[in-house]
């Protein structure tokens, strides 16, 4: 997973130390993953605005990284945490109302010229909330403040970025999609920004599924929830479970600064103990599957291939000095509260 900001090419890290012993162990069966929990609304108050995605299932994309989620901190939401969704659009696909409202303003984005925002109201009862997308290259000639809008109806054209998938470059065309709550607030930036994940209504739900599976970022070792805490403070760490496959018995990655997506890593014994430790060479923009390197101070580096959706891991590890596993059909399962 990744971003027009796209992070390009290969993530190296600084090492550390290792022990010698294989973190092989016994094969175990992975049962259904566990459904991670849609978070709570984030007020009580009367009035919930259902959501739908602000795209088509005919113009998805996943070129370069399907869906940025809610609540990650990169070079550009060090501080803040992302405060909504980026989501990949095909070129030329159509940003399109998550409900309807009314056209609060319509204006160019500052440090994007030849983009726009627009920002819609929506009124639920007394409960007032704001759906806002940027980055879009146009806006329809219907769309001016003040104006009613249907869920649904078109609002513009994603606008496109020019990045790299590994080291091939790449164009494709996004938008940040945010919902705003203004009976929430928060000692945060942008205080009102909401996850949009618990207001999805039904509907929406089998397409947002859809992308969420395709996405592809970073920040997802760590932070690889739909929804995640933007008040998150740094170091960060993620332990992974193995729930299935001969891989080690867990896998803790380290984030040490907020604004570098650069890893540390230690596979654990069953006990939790650290059997090896050492950095990550990561490229994780790379299709089919993003490719991982872990990097020992004292041995060959063990090349693998995994895939990351919500709390359920797919790591696939070849022994130090091997080639590189080509799919996941050996992957062992892991899982992370």
């Amino acid at each position: 997973m990744r971003k027009a900001w796209t992070v390009a090419g290969m993530l190296v890290i600084s090492a550390a130390c290792i022990g010698r012993e294989s973190p092989l162990a016994p094969t175990t069966i992975a049962g259904p993953t566990p459904p991670v929990p849609t978070p709570p609304l984030p007020t009580p108050v009367p009035g919930v605005l259902a959501v739908a995605m602000p795209i088509d299932a005919a113009d998805l994309a996943a070129n370069a990284f399907g869906l940025a989620p809610y609540g990650y901190h990169g070079a550009d939401h060090a501080a803040d945490g992302h405060p909504g969704w980026d989501i990949e659009y095909r070129v030329g696909g159509i940003v399109r109302a998550a409900a309807a409202g009314t056209v609060q303003s319509v204006f160019p984005v500052a440090l994007a010229p030849g983009r726009f925002t627009v920002q819609l109201e929506h009124l639920v009862g007394s409960h007032h909330y704001r759906t806002v997308y940027t980055n879009l290259a146009n806006v329809n000639a219907d769309i001016t403040p003040a104006e009613v809008v249907r869920a649904g109806q078109p609002l513009g054209t994603a606008g496109t970025v020019s990045g790299t998938v590994g080291t091939a470059p790449i164009t494709y065309a996004m938008t940040h999609f945010q919902l705003d709550d203004f009976e929430y607030y928060r000692d945060v930036p942008n205080p009102n920004a909401v996850s949009p994940e618990p207001f999805l209504s039904p509907a929406a739900r089998p397409l947002f599924d859809r992308i969420w599976i395709t996405a592809g970022y970073v920040h997802e070792l760590v932070e690889p929830f739909i929804t995640n805490p933007r008040q998150q403070s740094f170091p960060a760490s993620r332990t992974w479970t193995r729930a299935g496959g001969d891989g080690p018995a867990g896998v803790r990655f380290t984030r040490r600064d907020a604004r570098a997506a650069e890893y540390e890593y230690a596979l654990l014994a069953e006990s939790g103990t650290t059997i090896e430790s050492g950095t990550v060479v990561l490229t994780p923009t790379s299709r089919p599957l993003p490719s991982i390197d872990l990097v020992s101070p004292t041995a060959a580096p063990r090349l693998g291939v995994y895939d990351i959706v919500s709390n359920e891991l797919r790591l696939s590890l070849a022994q130090p000095g091997s080639g590189r596993p080509i799919d996941l059909s050996a992957a062992s399962v892991y899982r992370t509260k």
